[in-house]
């Protein structure tokens, strides 16, 4: 009501948004406007990758309280990224598809192959020790092509980074089946881990952290199959979609309402038609904004795989309280249905793009990628990776430093990036061609993982408050603790994954501002500075600086409190107004006008005790108006 217009300076100002991506490749910047909405700035990340099957994606951020985001395509992108410094967004997959296989171009498969890669490392894609080895090799298959023993020798598999808890012996079982996958190009190798992915119970989890009613840690996953909650090494809960029939939060307690006659059996057929309970089940968060980022998933995840139609979207409330209005959400897009049937009108020609290599140094081997259609595009970016990316040498075959380099691969000298505030899958990390081969050996790095933890198997229907003196990291958040732990090869290990916010831009391929963006910003400094002197003075004029003689001592440091109790005392003096005509005019309208109408009637017999006030007021009037004759 009170809300201040935008002049038309400001409508026209131009920011500036990085955007990363999949790959870890360099990101790109796009400028924005002020009135710019969401959707038009996802339109121009995809058109940068050309993806058409956009429907499983979107652009992710990360607030100034370090809970992640989905950027709203519906709303304006200078609304919801203000006060992100520096503002990132991060290309990721959204909705995770049932069968990945459904998917009709390549180059979608790879982004989905990119990020459960992603998940992979950072231990969200939880699976046996045995199919975590297969998807490995499908990895190194299409990283390094065919196994060839001169150019692979014992060992070569310690420099690619792909489990959380890898050791020695998982890398001689990748090895060792990396040798029986000879002649799969990277499509038909990428292929296969999705396939051997979308079986897992954790494929598309986002793990969210909730504690239980005695205060211990459990994780949260919605994905197209519903919502599942992991306990140590072990799957507990899987309410499916069709048996939630409410979704709702209030401040920190997340809530799905389930139909417990859909979980009982069939020979309660008759029954379950006469009586059909609604049980709900509360998880409570760690923040009121996790909470609501939990909510917000779960709705849109429940939409997208579930309506047959997205014309048929309900608009969603939750959180609202006497003081606080909650939370409204409204579908956007196109659900699963509409868009695998978009996606069988396609009729381009399968676009070639670039897979990258996080390993540069092992080239594919030419004989892989001739044994296929020359269709499939298997090349590799060869772009110099830049000088504060590079910090860790990769571990380079012995039998290619003794023939320095032959043929297949010139004289390079290769680095990776390893960051500490964002371990992940290296991708895109490239090198620049040098006289001769100068390479050393990479320390062996590891994925920090969260402490091992004992959870209680006892299925969690009910939450209270959490365990006090217990700091747990928010959903998101980079933990406190970490350390690396070994497993055994036979071992399921327990559901810990890296919360490590892979999407916080606090490492050294942060952006920073050009010189000219400094300049620009010294000379807003300046301009500020300068009209606040310009204000008046204490004892001085308009628009001059104060007499030299005796000055009252002035404090700017505090005029930003003064202005925004200003502006409080405005909203409250308006709204004071605002109430008051309020009150006239009602009084008015029930007992000054003839209006027939059983609300008003109703109002008037609610308010006859104001019957002395009306009679009041007509004859301080008619006092008036005879004074005047």
């Amino acid at each position: 009501m009170f809300r201040k217009r935008s002049t038309k300076g400001e409508v026209q100002t131009e920011y500036s948004c990085s955007i990363r991506f999949l790959d870890d490749s360099e990101p790109i910047q796009l400028n924005f406007k002020k009135d710019t909405l969401g959707q038009w700035l996802f339109d121009r990340v995809c058109e940068k990758l050309s993806l058409v099957e956009k429907d499983y994606f979107g652009l992710r951020y990360v607030d100034a309280e370090k809970q992640r985001h989905w950027l709203d395509p519906l709303k304006t992108v200078y609304k919801q990224l203000k006060g992100v410094n520096p503002m990132v967004l991060c290309f990721r997959v959204k909705f995770y598809p049932e069968d990945p296989m459904k998917l009709h171009e390549e180059i979608t498969r790879y982004y989905l192959y990119l990020q459960l890669r992603r998940d992979l490392h950072h231990g969200r894609l939880l699976c046996s020790p045995q199919d975590a080895v297969h998807l490995a090799s499908y990895i190194v298959q299409s990283e390094v092509g065919d196994y060839d023993p001169q150019d692979h020798p014992p060992g070569y598999i310690t420099a690619f980074k792909m489990l959380p808890k890898q050791n020695s012996k998982m890398e001689d079982q990748i090895q060792e089946l990396h040798k029986t996958l000879k002649g799969q190009v990277p499509a038909e190798a990428e292929s296969n881990f999705l396939k051997k992915a979308s079986v897992l119970d954790t494929f598309g989890v986002d793990p969210h952290q909730v504690k239980d009613q005695r205060g211990d840690q459990l994780y949260l996953g919605v994905t197209h199959q519903g919502i599942m909650t992991f306990r140590g090494s072990r799957r507990t809960q899987l309410h499916k979609w069709n048996q939630i029939r409410r979704i709702a939060y209030e401040a920190k307690m997340f809530i799905v309402h389930v139909n417990v006659a859909e979980e009982e059996d069939a020979a309660n057929a008759k029954k379950r038609k006469k009586d059909k309970k609604q049980q709900p089940h509360g998880y409570k968060c760690l923040t009121v904004g996790a909470c609501k980022y939990l909510w917000r998933c779960a709705v849109e995840q429940q939409l997208f795989f579930t309506l047959a139609s997205s014309c048929n979207a309900p608009k969603l409330k939750s959180g609202g309280t006497l003081f606080s209005r909650g939370s409204k959400f409204r579908f956007s897009g196109r659900c699963q249905i509409e868009a695998l049937s978009a996606s069988e009108n396609i009729k381009r020609s399968e676009p070639k793009f670039p897979r990258t290599n996080s390993l540069p140094n092992f080239s594919r081997n030419k004989h892989t990628s001739e044994s296929k259609s020359s269709t499939l595009n298997t090349s590799i970016m060869s772009e110099p990776v830049p000088e504060d990316r590079r910090r860790y040498n990769v571990y380079l075959a012995p039998s290619r430093r003794a023939q320095g380099m032959a043929e297949e691969t010139p004289n390079q000298s290769f680095e990776i990036t390893r960051t500490e505030a964002a371990v992940d899958v290296p991708g895109n990390a490239f090198g620049a061609q040098t006289s001769s081969p100068i390479v050393q050996e990479s320390p062996v790095l590891q994925a920090p993982l969260a402490a091992e933890e004992k959870f209680d198997m006892q299925k969690v229907q009910a939450v209270s408050a959490s365990a006090p003196g217990q700091k747990t990291p928010v959903n998101g958040s980079v933990p406190v603790d970490s350390s690396f732990l070994e497993t055994s090869i036979d071992s399921m290990p327990s559901y810990q994954p890296n919360m490590t916010m892979d999407d916080e831009e606090e490492d050294e391929r942060t952006p920073k501002p050009s010189l000219d963006e400094q300049i620009k910003q010294l000379e807003e400094q300046y301009e500020k500075i300068t009209s606040d002197q310009n204000h008046i003075a204490p004892g001085g004029k308009v628009g001059g600086a104060a007499p030299k003689a005796n000055p009252a001592p002035t404090s700017s440091s505090k005029s930003p409190p003064k202005s925004m109790c200003a502006t409080c005392c405005k909203v409250l003096t308006y709204s004071i107004l605002f109430a008051v005509l309020l009150m006239v005019v009602t009084f008015v309208v029930l007992f000054y006008t003839k209006f027939d109408h059983p609300l008003l009637d109703e109002g008037r017999k609610q308010l006859q005790f104001l019957e002395p006030v009306k009679h009041y007021i007509d004859d301080s009037v008619e006092a008036i108006a005879n004074k005047f004759k």
